[in-house]
């Protein structure tokens, strides 16, 4: 007669899991427990044992002397990742190409360094941080181009006046000032500078500009209005008839207009007159419409 079996009875066999009876697991879940806290009261001694032996009170000199700029914790913990990641590359690209690579660094730190002098800048790691900021706007790091209206290029004023010709007026809203908006966005300025320059031809008669001037730019006086007898005050004159245009487009809401005048002291491209011409120029009787910045923006971003 067979022997009885117990591991056939269905009460034993619940109580194994993959082979081993619930005792069992229990004492090999134990032993794990057992190895884990031992190696976690190693790992604890040899904390205590640097401690103790002054290894980690060297280590933080060490860093603190390595990076003196540093002034957290969080700054010495980052340096000192970024020195062990240094390592590891200067150990993976081999001694050749770490030595290239260290030179080429070497080179460029040196080049932040003086572009940070010249630039009156004391600290070339924030100055390099800023032009790395900068660099991340695209256009709105760089100086955005102007607009040269020239009686040369068939933008008219009437003559000896600060009228408007209607075909002038018709480029302004349909070419000039969609222009305009699209560099306002893409170089991020907030001011419109719009400049009349004249030629050298001498002006005659009576001026109203000091009495009407202001109240013709806030649409107070009619711009057939104004009268100059020179050509600075007709330069200014002329300017506050395109600026009244470009402030009544709601595609300019919301910016900055400022009226200027270069009178006849500005030959183009930028070059001073020499008082030589008093011959009648077309290239000299223009509105130059410039963008820019304005001080609060600028101070923005130089704080970025």
């Amino acid at each position: 007669m067979s022997q009885y079996d117990i591991r056939q009875d269905k009460t034993y066999r619940r109580g194994l899991i993959l082979g081993l009876t619930i005792a069992e697991i229990m004492i090999l879940l134990i032993f794990l427990l057992l190895m884990a806290l031992a190696a976690a009261l190693a790992n604890r001694d040899k904390k205590i044992q640097a401690i103790s032996d002054g290894t980690g009170s060297r280590l933080i000199e060490a860093i603190q002397q390595a990076y003196p700029e540093a002034k957290t914790s969080d700054d010495y913990y980052k340096e000192l990742v970024r020195a062990i990641e240094d390592r590891k590359a200067v150990e993976s690209a081999g001694l050749a190409g770490a030595t290239a690579t260290l030179a080429k660094d070497a080179e460029l730190g040196k080049k932040v360094r003086e572009a940070a002098e010249q630039n009156g800048a004391h600290n070339p790691y924030e100055f390099a941080e800023k032009a790395v900021s900068r660099a991340t706007l695209g256009k709105k790091g760089e100086w955005p181009p102007f607009f040269s209206l020239s009686e040369a290029g068939g933008y008219y004023f009437e003559s000896g006046k600060a009228t408007l010709r209607p075909d002038f007026e018709k480029k302004l809203h349909t070419t000039i000032i969609p222009l305009l908006r699209q560099y306002i966005d893409d170089y991020g300025v907030d001011v419109v500078e719009v400049i009349g320059h004249t030629d050298e031809v001498p002006m005659v008669g009576q001026s109203n500009l000091d009495k009407l001037l202001i109240s013709a730019s806030n649409n107070g006086t009619p711009i057939e209005s104004l009268h100059s007898t020179d050509n600075a005050g007709l330069a200014t004159a002329r300017a506050v008839a395109v600026v009244r245009i470009l402030r009544a487009d709601p595609k300019l809401k919301g910016l900055t207009i400022l009226p200027l005048s270069g009178a006849q002291m500005i030959v183009p491209v930028d070059k001073a007159a020499d008082g030589s011409s008093t011959k009648s120029d077309q290239t000299r009787r223009r509105i130059e419409i410039r963008l820019r910045r304005s001080t609060e923006q600028v101070k923005s971003l130089e704080q970025k």
